[in-house]
């Protein structure tokens, strides 16, 4: 006979990076998720480590004044996001301490701002990348991993970040699937057809991609009944792809993209600067906020008509454009080669010849950039969730720039990487905390700092 795991009573003290609750009871330190500070909560073990407790919420019996009802009908199992039980006020303020904290561990003192939120937060989502799943009686659908379990799909109907036109390719293509009798790809035995679906779209443009990602195959079962269906159905249309993709893993490893109908990229526009998106394209997945993000960096950066401006880990040129509209000369460094050659590509059409590109390690090309421009003023960087890293940070002090703009998508790497440029000189004088993914812990943060 199975034993019950045991139940305790806690009291909730404050929540994770994660937003997990978190709370102490004897010498057992618990993280239970769905539960919010200040909460009583009974609470069941699901997992133990010595002293190290996971839990289960089993009923709140004192809610927090910040508690909702989460709106949508997924939420709990899906993991696509993780604070809709959390008021929007209430996300806003956690994501602030969040930035306090991480940055007062590095022994910055500077005042934060509240965080840019949006007055509308949902259907904020310009991608949206879903895996098929089979039912029970064998029918293919689509949705998201479900949280804890990956093995398992949550159905991707009523997700409420994604605009509900672009989401109506989902049933679509789910009749289509069932119709031809084709399979979910199954990952553990490399069998079946249908992989995943990709959604995009450009907020600024109002067109609309839809890429079915399959295994193998000579043809593609009713492709011209998908494409008359979809282009029914989705408006704004623009890109209707066919991707192939062999690989064991789950990740997108794109081996052939057929054009089935449309053209092979959408067009979204940013700070008045249109971009290519192809269904690998990296870009930013909230298009509103991004605009106050690109507000927000170009007002700290400040850049004068005689600055010579490094952007490191650039992409497709987001702030390296924009600040060679306002600046003598831009050196932008990127490891990924085709986001440089899109970079290029803008930027001759924008006849901007005082922007250049490398392709390569920040680390290795950065030294080179430097030479190039002869010194440099101001330095922006907007490293990945992992960092820029201590040997970066202590180049750009060595390169001396009398300002550096970071943009972090990380509060605990951030604070990490600002230490290395402290003995360098330089103090942290503005901070903006933005909210680019709401419902999830994620937060955006730009600091400015300025060499004494």
């Amino acid at each position: 006979m199975a034993v019950e795991s045991p139940m305790v009573e806690l009291v909730i003290e404050r929540l994770d990076r994660e937003g997990t609750g978190l709370a102490s009871l004897d010498l057992d330190r618990f993280r239970v998720p769905g539960a919010l500070p200040g909460e009583r909560v009974r609470v069941q073990e699901t997992r133990r480590r010595r002293h190290r407790v996971e839990g289960r919420v089993v009923e709140v019996l004192e809610p927090s004044p910040d508690r909702v009802a989460p709106a949508c009908p997924h939420y709990g199992d899906c993991g696509g996001c993780s604070l809709q039980h959390l008021s929007y006020p209430g996300q806003l303020a956690f994501k602030r301490q969040r930035v306090a904290d991480a940055l007062a561990k590095a022994g910055v003192d500077t005042p934060i701002p509240p965080v840019l939120g949006m007055e509308v937060p949902w259907g904020y989502r310009n991608k949206l990348d879903l895996t098929f799943g089979a039912s029970p009686s064998g029918l293919p659908f689509l949705g998201f991993h479900r949280r804890g379990r990956w093995e398992e799909i949550v159905p991707a109907g009523g997700c409420l970040l994604v605009p509900q036109e672009l989401l109506a390719a989902v049933p679509i293509v789910e009749r289509w699937a069932a119709a031809h009798g084709l399979k979910p790809y199954e990952p553990r035995s490399h069998r079946g057809f249908l992989r995943s679906l990709i959604l995009r779209e450009g907020r600024a443009t109002g067109q609309r991609m839809v890429a079915l990602v399959t295994t193998a195959s000579p043809e593609l079962p009713g492709a011209r009944e998908l494409e008359a269906a979809l282009r029914g159905g989705v408006p704004g249309l623009a890109s209707l792809l066919w991707v192939v993709n062999n690989a064991p893993a789950d990740a997108l490893v794109v081996e052939q993209v057929h054009c089935l109908w449309g053209a092979e990229a959408i067009e979204e526009e940013l700070g008045g600067q249109r971009y290519r998106v192809g269904v690998e394209s990296f870009f930013q997945t909230n298009t509103q906020q991004a605009e106050r993000l690109l507000a927000t960096v170009l007002a700290m950066a400040a850049p004068e008509p005689s600055d010579r401006v490094l952007d490191l880990f650039c992409g497709v040129g987001t702030f390296s454009l924009p600040l060679a509209r306002r600046a003598r000369a831009v050196i932008g460094i990127e490891w990924v080669e085709e986001a440089v050659a899109q970079a290029r590509r803008l930027a001759c059409g924008a006849g901007l010849g005082n922007a250049t590109f490398l392709a390569g390690p920040v680390r290795h090309r950065l030294p080179e950039a430097v030479a190039q421009l002869e010194g440099v003023d101001l330095v922006v960087l907007d490293p990945p969730r992992s960092g820029a890293g201590g040997k970066v940070m202590r180049k750009i002090g060595r390169a001396a720039p009398r300002r550096v703009v970071y943009v972090s998508c990380n509060p605990e790497t951030l604070g990490d990487d600002l230490v290395h440029l402290f003995p360098f000189g330089y103090r942290v004088s503005q901070v903006q905390p933005l909210d680019l993914f709401p419902h999830t812990p994620h937060v955006e943060t730009v600091v400015r700092l300025d060499r004494a």
